[in-house]
């Protein structure tokens, strides 16, 4: 796949000094390339990156001035943006002007991996499917690493592997969560295995329409040969119709046909068929993950992992014992019989629905946070629903989005009840959740009114219900 350790610019450029721009300065920094670092964060505010990248000679320009800057760039021959930076910012858009080319950290960090990319990308499930995928091939004895959009760069880790002997590095795996802004920023990058989970609308704060969010996603495939596998959701109907224009080979999973080829779900079992031989995976009750949106993400795992090399053994054992991660779908406690659900995680209403299905008891939910221009008015029909059949107690709204969206959709399910910060949204959840009830954050937005990432939201809400689990009286 890749190329060494050669690196071809004298001087580059890093938009951001986040985790995977940061890691993407130190590593051309320690191979001798002058780096101009530049974040509208001022000094103190980057967790001590900055005070890491300084004694490698890296050219720090932070704070707001520098990153309004059209000409700080000058003179650079490539520039690293780091995913969360838009492409108008002005030291980019400058960047773009004068020719220089802007790549993403995953794009530089595939320049240098000698071993085998699989490439995750869709609106919601991404980080599920990159650490059940990475941990199904864990299981099977295949060098795995776990990376990218789901918190560990992959400039991180392929620096790490450059000191790997030739023949073992070839074997390794990166199993890559990728967003639309880091596919943004690729030019080579080409995964061996590409899985797209679905799409659904989200980023309309930086997105003019949802045909170029889609065409963001769809680049995953865009390098890959023919030889090369696509692992695709038959169901999502977006997916589907993105799966017809390209040029790897298609292995689609659904939960909803039975597939000539591809992993599906029959007689309560995961199946998967390939070149006509059919095999069972898994039974799907051995499998610890709520709600059907889980089943897709592990029928999705297991056609990437089949394709790695993967046994079914292997994947039969991950696939049961992988109980989810944190703030997806995470059971934080139960208080007087109510059972509280931490999914964070849920930063648009494509998820905040997949979450509501998870349920069938009756459901508070819990809305709110930064609004990334979500269609909130989707929710309508679907909370509108669940409440006439006795599936939804109530709906509370919170942050900086909450009163917006309870304008949107507040005929639709009357009674919607407006909380300050998320505290106070608990609390009158608290107030109005029955025993057997469910309490669910699923707030359909991003957090960055009130945190810095949906993990510290998140974390939060568990130790708001923590202290809730500690009072026993005055709730009602």
């Amino acid at each position: 796949m890749t190329h060494g350790t050669h690196i071809p610019w004298k001087k580059a450029g890093v938009m951001g000094i986040g985790l995977s721009g940061a890691a993407a300065a130190g590593f051309l920094a320690r191979r001798g390339v002058n780096v101009i670092a530049v974040d509208a964060r001022g000094r103190g505010q980057h967790a001590g990156r900055d005070l890491v990248l300084a004694p490698l000679g890296v050219n720090l320009r932070l704070g707001e001035l520098a990153a309004s800057d059209a000409s700080v760039f000058s003179g650079c021959e490539v520039i690293i943006a780091s995913p969360g930076v838009p492409p108008a910012t002005p030291p980019l858009a400058g960047a773009v002007a004068a020719g220089i080319p802007v790549i993403a950290e995953v794009e530089l960090a595939s320049r240098h991996l000698r071993g085998v990319i699989v490439g995750i990308t869709g609106s919601n499930g991404k980080s599920t499917v990159t650490s059940l995928t990475g941990l199904m091939l864990s299981d099977a004895g295949i060098p795995t690493r776990i990376c990218g959009n789901i918190g560990v760069p992959l400039i991180e880790v392929a620096e790490a592997d450059l000191a790997l002997p030739e023949a073992i590095a070839r074997t390794v795996h990166y199993v890559v969560e990728l967003s639309s802004f880091q596919l943004e920023g690729i030019e080579r990058l080409s995964p061996r295995v590409s899985v797209l989970l679905n799409l659904s609308p989200d980023h309309q704060d930086r997105y003019e329409n949802m045909d170029d969010y889609y065409a963001a996603k769809a680049r995953v495939f865009m390098n890959q040969r023919v030889d090369d596998i696509a692992v695709i959701n038959w169901d999502d109907a977006p997916t589907r119709r993105i799966a017809a224009g390209i040029t790897p080979r298609l292995i689609p999973f659904s939960v909803e046909e039975d597939l000539e080829e591809g992993a599906m779900t029959r007689g309560g079992r995961i199946i998967l068929r390939l070149r006509g031989n059919e095999e069972t995976v898994v039974e799907t009750g051995a499998l610890q993950l709520p709600g059907q949106h889980n089943l897709e993400n592990v029928l999705a795992s297991v056609a990437a992992a089949a394709h790695c090399g993967a046994s079914l053994q292997a994947m039969a054992r991950a696939a049961a014992g992988f109980t989810g991660l944190p703030h997806r779908l995470e059971r934080v406690a139960e208080v007087r019989g109510v059972r509280y659900v931490n999914d964070s995680k849920a930063t648009n209403v494509g998820s905040t629905l997949r979450a509501l299905a998870a349920f069938e008891a009756p459901i508070v939910l819990l809305l709110g946070g930064y609004d990334k221009g979500g269609d909130f008015e989707s929710l309508r029909a679907p909370l509108s629903s669940k409440r006439d059949l006795g599936g939804l107690r109530g709906v509370i709204t919170f942050g900086k989005a909450g009163d917006n969206i309870a304008s949107r959709i507040g005929d639709a399910v009357p009674g919607i009840h407006r909380a300050g910060p998320l505290a106070e949204a608990v609390r009158a959840a608290a107030c109005l959740a029955c025993a057997g009830d469910v309490v669910l954050l699923a707030p359909g937005c991003a957090s960055f009114d009130a945190y810095t990432g949906f993990e510290k939201r998140g974390e939060d809400f568990r130790a708001i219900v923590s202290v809730l689990g500690s009072q026993t009286s005055g709730l009602r």
